[in-house]
């Protein structure tokens, strides 16, 4: 072998090192996104993915490997906190050197609010109350509440906890109301007179509330640190407390209700609509508040075109050398989203007028995209199980409306689904909105969104 060749040899191995070594170090949060980023980096590098495809991402634990990805990290690619509030911290502790790109913040792209209640009730006259003379809850000095909080409650025992902030409580005490009602513009009014009214029942440290028409003055025990109360729940329902203060006014390290086994309770429609603080450091809580929006956007391929891009774009600013192969990569990705689209609606056109329920409310962009919609969810968030008085609701409907198509997903309780559509002429199978059983990379993406597809079609 000639010097030369060596020489030639060595100094390409050299400028090849340089290149690989050169490509940034990019961290993705979930499979279906770490697909996406993967299709743009693809013959350049590969990025690491944080949350495996089988772990649930509201809830999911940082590994050390997880730790080291983020540390050393030049570009990190995430959904937003809206999925993952947990990860918030993460990254400002571990990944302050890197440039963060939150994909739900981009421009080009519409958000949608999660669907209300079990049966995705629209609620019109909700809307048309804020539009109206006066402001909304908690912003007009008229109203007797700061607060008001709708929760779906089983029969039983819960408790409901006020802690000091900053060595005090928010006030010495505070009134509440609890009414055996769905809706909180329908009882307003008689929740309002009776907190107006001289006429009230003082409540202590551990002792019982009920839900009645009567007002609860709560005193809180300057000194414990958290003053709890026990409510008394006699049937199973919907019901809906009202506070002079917010109640988040009175949260550290614990959610402010939770039912006998210690399991956080949230409400699943409140006024102010953004009242709701971030529960993200809350022992057991991780995934229990939505945020402001519904996050898996990811499930919408109009979506993911515009990520596509977005990537390429802080891609090529990070790496300039190596732009125009993220660009036509990312144009490549792009026109196979295209034809997966046509392909999807054809699995998809002979169901559009079918009726199917889902596991939780995950898939309305996906819905959105191709023109068809579900007619309820039986859990609240997939971070939770729902209550026997949710799972009797859909079943109602289930029944009463003959839906062929009750659908699960391969991370939770498959006897749910069995509650639901037992004795019924109902269909079930597996729609799943991450790829867990998929191989992470390039391919997932249209894999996930094809798969949706079929297994849905498959039910009727």
């Amino acid at each position: 072998m000639s010097n030369k060749f060596i020489l030639t040899a060595s100094a390409f191995v050299l400028s090849t090192s340089m290149g690989i070594a050169d490509v940034p170090k990019v961290a993705v949060d979930i499979a279906p996104v770490h697909s996406l980023v993967s299709k743009v980096m693809t013959g350049v590098g590969n990025p690491d993915l944080i949350i495996p495809a089988e772990a649930s991402p509201h809830a999911y634990k940082l590994k050390p490997s997880n730790a080291e990805s983020l540390e050393n990290a030049n570009l990190i690619f995430w959904v937003g906190k809206d999925l993952t509030p947990w990860l918030e911290k993460g990254l400002s502790s571990l990944a302050s050197n890197a440039s963060v790109s939150t994909l739900l913040d981009v421009n080009g792209i519409e958000l949608l609010d999660f669907r209300e209640g079990a049966l995705f009730e629209a609620h019109d006259d909700h809307d048309d109350h804020d539009k109206g003379s006066h402001k909304a809850h908690g912003e007009d000095e008229g109203h007797s509440f700061e607060w008001a909080g709708v929760f779906e409650l089983a029969k039983g025992t819960y408790y409901w906890s006020f802690s000091k902030v900053d060595g005090s409580y928010a006030d010495p005490a505070m009134k509440m109301v609890i009414l055996k009602a769905s809706d909180i513009e329908a009882v307003e009014e008689k929740a309002e007179a009776l907190l107006e009214s001289s006429s009230f029942e003082t409540k202590k440290h551990n002792e019982q509330l009920v839900a009645q028409e009567k007002s609860f003055s709560l005193n809180f025990d300057s000194n414990k640190n958290m003053t709890v109360f026990k409510i008394k729940i006699e049937q199973s329902g919907k019901y809906t407390f009202f506070t002079e203060h917010m109640p988040f006014e009175f949260e550290t390290d614990e959610h402010f209700l939770k039912d006998a086994s210690g399991t956080d309770i949230e409400p699943i429609a409140q006024e102010p609509d953004g009242g709701h603080h971030d529960h993200a450091s809350h022992d057991g809580h991780e995934g229990h508040d939505h945020g402001a929006h519904d996050p898996h956007a990811w499930l919408s391929p109009n979506i993911a075109k515009v990520w596509l891009n977005v990537i390429a774009v802080k891609m090529s600013e990070a790496d300039p050398q190596n732009a125009r192969r993220y660009f036509s990569n990312a144009k490549t990705a792009i026109e196979n989203l295209d034809n997966l689209m046509v392909e999807v609606k054809t699995i998809l056109d002979p169901i559009k007028d079918k009726k199917f329920v889902v596991f939780h409310d995950a898939y309305q962009y996906f819905e959105n995209d191709f023109d068809i919609s579900a007619s309820g969810a039986i859990s609240l968030g997939d971070a939770s199980d729902p209550s026997p008085a949710r799972l009797a609701e859909v079943r109602k409907r289930v029944v009463n409306e003959g839906i062929e198509c009750v659908l699960a997903e391969p991370q939770y309780k498959k006897g749910l689904v069995k509650a639901v559509i037992e004795e019924t002429n109902s269909n079930t199978t597996v729609i799943d909105p991450l790829g867990v059983k998929l191989n992470p990379g390039p391919e997932l993406y249209e894999r996930l969104i094809r798969n949706l597809a079929s297994n849905l079609a498959g039910c009727f």
